[in-house]
């Protein structure tokens, strides 16, 4: 499988899309930046569209490219904290009632609603 990097740039009609080597084309939201690039680096190649993967790199400037990043990587950092924390909360929530105490309790606890711990419990 072929794995392409793509630069995609903001334009006034979309996003200009970079395949080093091969080309330029455009999409016009960055949503469909992915499919239209794979489209186009399979028609300059003699290779099958499920063959290829792309990363799509956008880019808006410099500051605003690096606070983006920088969101990203937060978000994925909380996801993962968040994670964890269900992970946490929920053996916790199994472990305090399984030692005999009440929802009500267990909730109060951990700072849970009882609309939360029942969905600890149920997932």
């Amino acid at each position: 499988m072929a794995r392409y990097e793509v630069r995609a740039r903001k334009w006034a009609n979309g996003w200009e899309l970079s395949v080093g080597g091969i080309g330029v084309t455009w999409s016009p939201t960055l949503g469909d930046a992915a499919a239209r690039a794979r489209e186009y680096i399979c028609g300059q190649l003699p290779a099958e569209e499920a063959g290829v993967e792309v990363d799509v790199v956008p880019s808006v400037g410099d500051d605003l490219d690096r606070v983006a990043l920088e969101a990203k990587a937060a978000l994925g950092d909380a996801d993962e904290a968040l994670r964890v924390a269900t992970a946490k909360t929920r053996q916790a929530v199994y472990g305090l009632t399984n030692a005999g105490l009440s929802s009500d309790d267990v909730a109060h606890w951990l700072g849970l609603s009882q609309q939360r711990m029942s969905k600890l419990v149920t997932d």
